[in-house]
């Protein structure tokens, strides 16, 4: 085994070695800010395609939107017209009513007199008594 019984002497001068952990200390400045600025633009362009991305989800919001304001003045639009007619369902109920009740004294009027002409026959065609 070896022992070491000396002091080690250090072979370099101090401004050596400041210098070697300057320049180390440089080169990894450096290759943090490549880092940095490599990492900077993965994250610009992340977000930039997401702004893009929620530019075109509201774009296509929008447009659906529109689509449904349209339909739905549509829909008003034939409401308010149909609504007239709604309104005229009772009267119109009414009328068919009064239709029905001439049709059966029309019936009941028919009926009599092809009894009244079929009785007449009957007796001979005469209008003696």
């Amino acid at each position: 085994m070896y022992i070491m019984n000396e002091p080690s002497r250090v072979t370099y001068s101090l401004e050596e070695m400041f210098s070697r952990l300057e320049q180390k200390i440089d080169k990894l400045e450096n290759k943090l800010d490549t880092k940095i600025d490599t990492l900077e633009n993965k994250l610009d362009t992340k977000i930039d395609t997401l702004e893009n991305k929620l530019e075109n989800n509201q774009k296509e919001v929008n447009q659906k939107l529109d689509k449904q304001s349209e339909e739905i003045a549509t829909i008003k639009a034939t409401l308010q017209a149909q609504q007239q007619l709604i309104q005229k369902i009772p009267d119109l109920a009414e009328k068919v009513g009064e239709l029905k009740n001439w049709r059966q004294i029309v019936i009941i009027a028919l009926t009599a007199t092809i009894s009244a002409s079929i009785t007449w026959l009957i007796r001979g065609g005469n209008l003696k008594p």
